[in-house]
């Protein structure tokens, strides 16, 4: 694949004062980014969240030529993998996992089994209507295999800032069972 660059599909900018607000709130020392795309948010996060500083700001890119030498230079660390491969211990360290035009790319089966896995909080924004993105025919991790409401996460909402097409939620903590 030596010259290819994959164009990498991003989100909806008018959302993200929302979602830099949701994770603002509850001023995590890390954060895990999920699906970085062009890493829109290692930047924001480290302007507007990073006070107290954001220790620790690492993404994980399950589709190996999304994965730039800006995208190195962002974030502190990049795991190379499907997110679904990641055990319920390396999700424990983080404080926060940000999820941003990820969780339709699951099964709802999928992103549930995820969820019960991130022990900490999580902020979601995901869209509201159903669509295919065009790149799904080449790259696999651009399907879109889910619509989610604010319903879907249950009792575990802390905060619904859902607008302007998105449905925005943080989740809290798990609660011990």
């Amino acid at each position: 694949m030596a010259g290819w660059r994959a164009k990498v599909p991003t989100s909806n900018l008018a959302l993200w004062p929302t979602i830099l607000s949701l994770v603002y709130q509850v001023a995590p020392a890390s954060i895990l980014d999920v699906g970085p795309g062009h890493g829109k948010a290692g930047i924001l996060l480290r302007e507007y969240v990073g006070s107290p500083p954001i220790e620790r700001l690492d993404a994980v890119e399950g589709w190996e030529p999304y994965v730039t030498a800006r995208m190195r230079a962002l974030y502190d660390h990049i795991h190379e993998r499907d997110v679904m491969l990641l055990s319920a211990e390396e999700l424990a360290v983080y404080d926060l996992v940000l999820m941003v035009d990820v969780i339709e790319h699951l099964t709802k089966e999928d992103g549930l089994a995820l969820l019960e896995r991130i022990p900490g909080r999580v902020v979601i924004c995901t869209p509201e209507v159903f669509f295919q993105n065009p790149e799904a025919r080449t790259i696999w991790t651009e399907e879109h295999r889910s619509l989610w409401c604010l319903a879907d996460f249950g009792d575990r909402v802390e905060a619904d800032a859902s607008a302007l097409g998105g449905v925005v939620v943080r989740l809290g903590p798990l609660t011990p069972r």
